[in-house]
């Protein structure tokens, strides 16, 4: 505190000239003086840089620059009809399809995260199709995109991206039909303001990361979702964050899953009622991480779940 006031004195006799001659020592100390005046009143402050993968750093992005094209009607149904689409995310082409219920609508919209399959593996047809299928049948847009490194779409290659890059595919592909939906199109009977999100291992993670950053999500469906490998780093950054999230959750995992922990919904779960969140958790005994070829329990978790988004996107 002793070195601050002689300091200030000194600048003080500085700026009214009252400084007597100096000898060689008094230069030094001048110079000092004018170095922390320097340091103190002239370097411009360090504004901290924000870590791109981070949650402020997607919130403050711009999204729906590129284009979304509808390549071709790909099959018709009694209930429905999936066109495939292309659409354009952080310069890349990402493929996928979207099913359209039959009617005049509106109809709410979802969107469908399928989990990972390895890319020499993977076709837009996956097996989350069935999902996304049953939940169109019962009179909702289901869109399905592949997500950058799944074929046929772009592949900038996997990176530590914290889902960074799949959140960004999902957050650009809800702007672009945003802007189409109530115009001529496939969107033009989509009701964005009913907004439910489905997403399965992988992409239940992603869809956490995308129900942070998004306000109008109304209804979300975790099924054997990876919620925390991810969700800490090694340098402490979160991907997603309950306290902000709003939506209802409806939390799906088989107890006999060896790829996804189930403790992992576990601690979902438990978190959502420590903050008072809305929130169902089913656990499915003897059932491994997917239950496609499970019979009774996937008829029960398809009917669980369009039970859920009725509640929340056609009732409330």
């Amino acid at each position: 505190m002793k070195r601050n006031f002689i300091t200030i004195g000194l600048i003080l006799l500085i700026l009214t000239g009252c400084v007597p001659t100096v000898s060689t020592s008094d230069s030094t100390v001048s110079n000092n003086v004018s170095s922390a005046l320097e340091e103190q009143v002239l370097l411009p402050t360090r504004i901290p840089e924000v870590n791109p993968y981070s949650i402020e750093a997607l919130a403050n992005r711009t999204y729906g620059e590129g284009e979304l094209t509808i390549e071709y009607l790909w099959e018709r149904q009694e209930d429905f009809v999936r066109y495939y689409i292309t659409y354009t995310s952080d310069g890349l082409t990402i493929h996928g399809f979207v099913d359209v219920p039959e009617g005049d609508g509106p109809f709410p919209v979802v969107i469908a995260l399928h989990g990972y399959i390895p890319a020499s593996e993977y076709e837009t047809l996956d097996y989350s199709t069935r999902y996304a299928d049953s939940i169109a049948r019962q009179g909702y847009i289901v869109l399905h995109p592949n997500l950058r490194n799944f074929p046929p779409s772009d592949s900038p290659g996997r990176v530590r991206d914290s889902l960074t890059g799949y959140t960004v595919d999902v957050l650009n592909l809800l702007e672009l039909v945003q802007q189409s939906a109530g115009q001529p199109g496939i969107f033009e009977n989509a009701d964005m303001e009913r907004l439910g999100i489905w997403g399965h291992s992988l992409g239940g993670g992603i869809a956490l990361r995308v129900a942070t950053l998004v306000d109008d999500i109304d209804a979300i469906v975790l099924y054997a979702a990876v919620t925390q490998r991810y969700n800490e780093t090694s340098i402490g950054l979160p991907v997603y964050d309950l306290r902000v999230i709003d939506a209802p959750f409806s939390i799906h995992h088989g107890l006999d899953d060896d790829t996804v922990s189930p403790a992992w919904s576990e601690t979902i779960c438990d978190t959502l009622e420590d903050l008072g969140k809305e929130h169902d958790c089913y656990f499915y005994e003897g059932q491994p991480h997917t239950l496609l070829r499970s019979g009774s329990s996937d008829a029960l978790f398809i009917q669980r779940t369009v039970e859920f988004f009725d509640t929340y996107l056609y009732d409330s």
